[in-house]
């Protein structure tokens, strides 16, 4: 197989990779993305699609595509704490008609249609695994690649790693390693005629899998994405079985009844979830690393598909940068690392906080608990959690006075 030098290479095609691919393509560039799968092909999620995914999803005209496919509409969030408290949050109040807050969209069909849009832009070669970098002196000037059973190099200005949280690049340029305290395992399962899924995720703080949480997520057609997760370091330190704990947790009495005609469609599928609480340096001479790869999942939510795509629109950024500078070295390309600052950083320490103060059973009693009863108190949960540009908010919530209020109201 003959292959030419590229502008840009880019490991992996899911959202962060399709992100730069399909930001770059528009900008004119040469692009050649390597996907280790095939198409279309699951990916171990929530299947989440919240607000910043739909603002970049907008931006590269694939909302309509999301929209048109099979989904669940999503219009608040369902909490429950330890003390079995349920808290309702709607994001879409009466009679209002506006889109929704966000999706729920399995994988499968929305990586799928990133995946469909880089096709048209970009080359794109399936079934070709990444194995090393081609440094140059200590520029990363390629990579090398299996492709039909044949190691291939592939020259490029610039090498992108969006290979996941496993990212082959990320360890051949020596990025940091990923530490238990930054890291979650979680699983998921797909289950059919759960009862009860309203327009809304569920959250449920059971005292069960504290602490961690589990979830459901509606599908259509009475289908769910059952799940849940834990930070590493707790699951090392108790030798938690999460398969035991996620059986344990479908059979809690706040939702087991949902679940007695409900049916397994697989077997619990556990992934590893790199958070943005302690991301890696996303850039070097001659690369950047984006979406799992650079380690920016949310720490308190899970959710990785919107900071993916979002590292992927200032990875082109940089890149555009770097090719009108004619000067790919880090030098230059640390402008990703500054705009990863200005537009992330702060959510992803801010959300840290509220991660670790999620761990203690007390607090999530009582604020779900204050909440419940509270409307002033309920919107700015809802604000803190669902809007798209809510930091103020969720500093607020880490302030003494934020938790004396709570408890005096």
């Amino acid at each position: 197989m003959a292959l030419g030098e590229y502008d840009v290479v880019i490991a992996g095609c899911g959202p962060g990779g399709s992100s730069t691919a399909l930001f770059l393509a528009n900008k004119g560039y040469k692009v050649l993305v390597l996907e280790k799968k095939k198409f279309p092909r699951d990916k171990i999620c929530g299947d989440a699609v919240g607000g910043k995914s739909v603002k970049i999803l907008r931006e590269l005209g694939l909302l309509e595509k999301y929209e048109s496919d099979e989904h669940f509409d999503i219009n608040g969030v369902i909490f429950s704490s330890p003390n079995g408290t349920i808290l309702k949050i709607d994001t879409k109040k009466n009679g209002e008609n506006k889109k929704p807050s966000g999706y729920i969209v399995r994988r499968y069909i929305g990586d799928n249609h990133l995946f469909s849009a880089v096709k048209e832009k970009c080359e794109v070669i399936e079934e070709a695994n990444v194995v090393d970098v081609i440094n140059e002196n200590g520029q990363i000037k390629g990579v090398k690649a299996e492709i039909k059973g044949k190691v291939e190099e592939i020259k490029a200005k610039i090498v992108v790693a969006a290979d996941g949280a496993g990212s082959t690049i990320a360890s051949k340029v020596n990025a940091e390693k990923i530490e238990d305290e930054h890291h979650v395992i979680a699983l998921r399962q797909y289950w059919q005629g759960v009862e009860g899924l309203e327009d809304k995720i569920e959250l449920h703080f059971m005292e069960d899998v504290l602490p961690g949480y589990f979830w459901i997520f509606p599908l259509p057609n009475k289908m769910a994405n059952v799940g849940l997760g834990m930070l590493t370091k707790h699951v090392k330190e108790r030798r938690i079985n999460l398969k035991e704990m996620l059986e344990k947790a479908i059979k809690n009495k706040l939702v087991a009844h949902r679940f007695v005609n409900a049916k397994p469609l697989e077997d619990p599928k556990g992934w590893g979830l790199p958070l943005g609480s302690k991301r890696r340096k996303g850039y070097g001479n001659g690369y950047l690393l984006v979406g799992d790869a650079c380690c920016l999942i949310d720490p308190f939510t899970g959710e990785g598909v919107g900071n993916a795509l979002l590292s992927g629109k200032l990875a082109s950024i940089a890149i555009d940068e770097a090719f009108k500078k004619n000067d790919f070295s880090s030098n230059t390309l640390k402008l990703y690392d500054e705009l990863l600052k200005k537009h992330l950083d702060d959510e992803l320490q801010t959300m840290y906080k509220l991660q670790r103060l999620g761990r203690f059973k007390f607090l999530i009693d009582l604020v779900i608990s204050k909440a419940s009863r509270n409307e002033e108190l309920k919107q700015f949960i809802t604000s803190t959690l669902i809007e798209q540009h809510a930091l103020d908010y969720r500093k607020k919530m880490l302030s003494p006075m934020f938790w004396l209020k709570v408890l005096i109201s």
